[in-house]
This record gives C-alpha cells, sequence and structure tokens, in this order.
C-alpha cells in the first residue's frame, strides 16, 4: 500500500511539475490567439492597405507634376514655378547627328520637313541642359504643336514670312542670339553648329517679357495609370515617315530604344541613334518610355510652300508603352487646345507618366509593331 502512494506522489508531483511550465511558457511567449482589440487593429491595417491603394490613383495636380510628361516634380522646381515651356527646334539631318541635349527634354516632337527628313522639337520646362543642339530654323507645324503649352519657339530662323506669321498665333519666337546663351560650335560646320544652354536662354526669355504673352502650360495630353485595354505584343516599334527617313524604337529594360534608317546615308541599315555630350563621349543611345504617333494629312504650306502636317481636327493616334499598344483617335478642335485620345470603342486613353517622345506623321506613313 505505501508503494502505491508513493506511485500516486510521484506522478502528482510530475503533473504539477509540468502545468508550471506550460504556465511559465505562456507567460513568456505572446498569445498566438488575436483579443477583440487586436482584431480592431487588423481591420485597421486593411483600411490602411485599402487607402494605399486609392493614393495610387492617379490625379494630376498641376502644382506638383509636369504638364509635359505627367510625373512629380522636385520641391525645389515648385519654388521655381510659375515657369514657360522652352521648345528648341533642333536639326536631324545626317551631318547633325549625333545630337546633344535631346536626353535631357521633357519630352520630344518630331515632325516632317522638306527631303522626307525630320526635326524636332524638344521641350524643355523641369529640365534643363547646357548643350543642346543643333538648332536649325522654325517650320509651319511647329506652332500649332507647341501653342496649348505657352511656350516660346527657339529657332535659327526661318523662310521669308514665316516668323510674323507664327507670331500671329501667339507663339513668340526667339531667333538666334549671341554667346553665351547661344553658340556656334568650331567642329562642325554651319549649318549644324548652333547650340544652347536652356537656362541662360530661359534668361533672355524672361528678360523679352515673352511670359507675359502666354498662360501657364496645359497638360500635355490626359496623364492615368489605367491601362487595361491595352495590348500586349509591342516590344519593336517601325514608324516610317517617307522613303527616306524611318525611326525603330526597342524595348529595353522598359525603355524604348531609338534607332534610324537614314536613306541619305550610305549605310541603309538601322543604326544606333546616340546622343553626344560636350565633351565628346557617347554616352548613351536616346531613350522614351512613351512612343506616341499622331497621324494627319500632309499639305503644303501656303506661304512657304514647305511640307506641313493638319494637327487639328481627327485623325488615327497609335500609343506604345513598356511593350503595350492601344489604338484610337485623337481630336482636336483649335491649337489651343492639347489632343485628347479615345480608343476604338470612344473611352479616353490615358498616357501613363512617363518621358515622352511624340511622333507627328502623315496619314500615308507606315506605323507597325510586333514582339521580336
Amino acid at each position: 500500500m505505501k508503494k502505491f502512494y508513493i506511485i500516486i506522489l510521484a506522478i502528482t508531483l510530475i503533473a504539477c511539475s509540468s502545468t508550471s511550465e506550460v504556465v511559465d511558457e505562456q507567460i513568456i511567449t505572446p498569445p498566438t490567439t488575436v483579443s477583440s482589440t487586436d482584431t480592431s487593429n487588423t481591420t485597421i491595417e486593411n483600411d490602411s492597405s485599402q487607402e494605399e491603394t486609392l493614393i495610387e490613383e492617379y490625379v494630376f495636380d498641376n502644382e506638383r507634376m509636369s504638364p509635359l510628361t505627367g510625373m512629380e516634380i522636385s520641391p525645389e522646381l515648385w519654388l521655381k514655378r510659375p515657369r514657360r515651356v522652352l521648345a528648341f527646334k533642333i536639326d536631324n539631318n545626317i551631318n547633325a547627328r549625333p545630337q546633344s541635349g535631346l536626353q535631357e527634354a521633357d519630352a520630344v516632337f518630331e515632325l516632317l520637313v522638306e527631303g522626307g527628313m525630320t526635326r524636332f522639337l524638344a521641350l524643355f520646362l523641369d529640365k534643363t541642359s547646357s548643350y543642346l543642339g543643333p538648332i536649325r530654323s522654325a517650320r509651319p507645324t511647329d506652332p500649332t504643336v507647341i501653342r496649348p503649352f505657352g511656350g516660346t519657339l527657339v529657332v535659327s530662323g526661318a523662310t521669308g514670312g514665316l516668323i510674323p506669321t507664327i507670331r500671329q498665333s501667339g507663339v513668340p519666337v526667339l531667333e538666334e542670339i549671341g554667346a553665351p546663351a547661344m553658340f556656334r560650335i568650331a567642329n562642325r560646320n554651319a549649318p549644324h553648329n548652333l547650340y544652347a544652354d536652356t537656362e541662360l536662354v530661359r534668361g533672355v526669355v524672361n528678360d523679352k517679357g515673352y511670359y507675359f504673352l502666354q498662360p501657364g502650360p496645359e497638360p500635355l495630353y490626359d496623364f492615368g495609370n489605367d491601362q487595361s485595354n491595352w495590348l500586349d505584343g509591342a516590344a519593336r516599334l517601325t514608324i516610317k515617315y517617307s522613303e527616306f527617313t524611318t525611326v525603330i524604337w526597342k524595348l529595353g529594360d522598359g525603355n524604348y530604344e531609338r534607332f534610324i534608317v537614314d536613306g541619305y546615308a550610305p549605310n541603309k541599315d538601322a543604326v544606333a541613334h546616340n546622343f553626344i555630350t560636350q565633351d565628346g563621349n557617347y554616352t548613351d543611345i536616346l531613350k522614351t518610355e512613351s512612343v506616341v504617333v499622331i497621324q494627319g494629312p500632309l499639305y503644303n504650306d501656303e506661304n512657304t510652300t514647305l511640307p506641313s502636317i493638319l494637327t487639328v481636327g481627327v485623325g488615327p493616334v497609335t500609343i506604345f508603352n513598356d511593350g503595350k499598344v492601344i489604338e484610337g483617335t485623337w481630336r482636336r478642335n483649335d491649337i489651343q487646345e492639347s489632343f485628347t485620345f479615345t480608343d476604338l470603342d470612344q473611352n479616353p486613353i490615358f498616357i501613363p507618366p512617363s518621358s515622352q517622345w511624340i511622333h507627328i506623321v502623315p496619314t500615308n506613313g507606315e506605323i507597325s509593331w510586333n514582339n521580336s
């Protein structure tokens, strides 16, 4: 009987010891169950997650975002507002390549000129370049493109009679001025040797009071993050302006890289379109995140007989971003208005905030894309 009591006592002591260890662990280790208070905290976390989703929904703010890219600008640049767009006419003749400063522009328009070639309008608002060029003469389509942005057109000159016509359209024009704002470089032949410092030019524009002639810039077009109706399959883009100029964009690491086929060049193959820095280094190929192709009827300007493209009315538009594409229609009632885009079902198209390269192409130009 004594042995039996001893065994019971031992079992009881062991059980008490085990219970004590469990209690100790419960005191040291946080409970895995969630109390009513913890459930409330969990709900708040979920609400916070929902708020983050709402914040990501894009709303354009003209005070904090660039009207040319849709992207947020730094607080330092906020303090410099109001600023106005400077639109520099940049050469794209074979003797003008590689250009300088295009890679630093907020947005670039590419337009057809005589001979089946193209030239650029490099738009600067929040960005700068101390070495931009070569700068060339104006063309009739230029003011119709930049009028909504309250910009000043900066050119080397223009065919007789065109400058007054551009000014009458409401676009101030700054022709070639002396150093240091604009300067000729020695290692290129005229007319492919005029360059500029954008901020020094901006100072001249300020002094002339051109900013008071125009309202502030309107957004380039409607920006937004909704690409639900865009299609895949656009890793390589081909844009043929004429038999002498074809532009190819190839997607690489989120950016489209630019290649060009020049009918005037000895080599008719596509070659990388590089830019060059002031110190003479080829630093990179020209790139952009978004490519917008606006097509309009080609006509000869009645005053200059130069080729021009109609940018008021209605026409086809094709837009590319990060390997995706959407086709639609552009509309514009007046040169003072920005372009608006709708898809084939008449839904509005929103362009992702990003760097922008806009091609103004004749209706008979050829646009194609694939994933190769």
